[in-house]
């Protein structure tokens, strides 16, 4: 194994490069609204991951996108019921990169 650990003077580790550490590619709003981009492939041997998070109150009626990465192709759309509740797709913003 190659890497780096450093140690407090306690002997606790605080940092260990032999681990994989995410790298953040960009992020993108939604605007409240179904979309896609095209997203910079990640290096070799390295998984790409996404976060959401809202960037309004949603409660209970506010619900966020369900994000799909699929090649270079990052997508996301809303789903939820519409039978009177009242529900509203949140804006929110995806975080985007790989580990």
């Amino acid at each position: 194994m190659t890497g780096i650990t450093i140690k407090n003077s306690a002997g606790k580790v605080m940092v260990d490069m032999t681990m994989f550490i995410s790298q953040t590619q960009g992020s993108v709003d939604t605007g409240g609204a179904a979309g896609s981009i095209t997203i910079q492939a990640p290096p070799a041997g390295k998984t790409q991951y996404y976060i959401i998070v809202p960037l309004v109150t949603t409660g209970v009626t506010g619900k966020l996108p369900g994000v799909t990465l699929s090649g270079s192709t990052l997508s996301w759309a809303y789903s939820y019921a519409t039978n009177g509740w009242g529900f509203f797709s949140a804006n929110a913003r995806i975080y985007y990169g790989y580990y």
